[in-house]
């Protein structure tokens, strides 16, 4: 191992079949030609995405350029696991028709917040929104939060 940092070496994989195996993840990412990937320090399934860490950054770096991942027929799709800065949260799955005051009030009422302790930044397509903090939170506000995203987006 190459004393890389933890988050350099890792790698999310979202949309992943129901019957996808473990073992079967662990033989295509580690696989160079197949993945761009290479050895796998661990791999951790979470309902249909999974964490990949590679012993390596530059093996977890040729997967995310690759463009292109199936396994079991089913196209895989990879990205760099999100920040883990607690001053700022993105919000997913929001509908472009969702007003600004229906989103702040989402915030305020399931994070305790007043106005002033943040700042919404709208994407573009309106389709997600940066919640910029003026403090940091918790890890225990930061758990309640995703919990309460998460059911929304379902």
């Amino acid at each position: 191992m190459s004393g890389n940092n933890p988050e350099g070496r890792t790698v999310e994989v979202l949309e992943l079949p129901g019957n996808i195996d473990e073992e079967l993840l662990y033989l295509y990412f580690e696989n160079k030609r197949r993945s761009g990937g290479g050895p796998l320090e661990s791999v951790e399934i979470k309902q249909n995405c999974a964490v990949l860490r590679f012993e390596d950054a530059e093996a977890a770096a040729r997967v995310l350029s690759k463009g292109h991942h199936v396994v079991h027929n089913s196209e895989l799709s990879v990205r760099k696991p999100p920040s883990k800065d607690r001053c700022r949260l993105l919000l997913r799955g929001v509908s472009p028709y969702t007003s600004t005051e229906m989103i702040e009030l989402y915030v305020e009422n399931m994070m305790d917040l007043k106005v002033t302790d943040y700042t919404l930044i709208p994407s573009p397509e309106k389709n997600f929104v940066l919640i910029h903090l003026s403090q940091p939170l918790s890890k225990g506000q930061m758990r309640v939060f995703y919990l309460c995203s998460e059911d929304i987006q379902r």
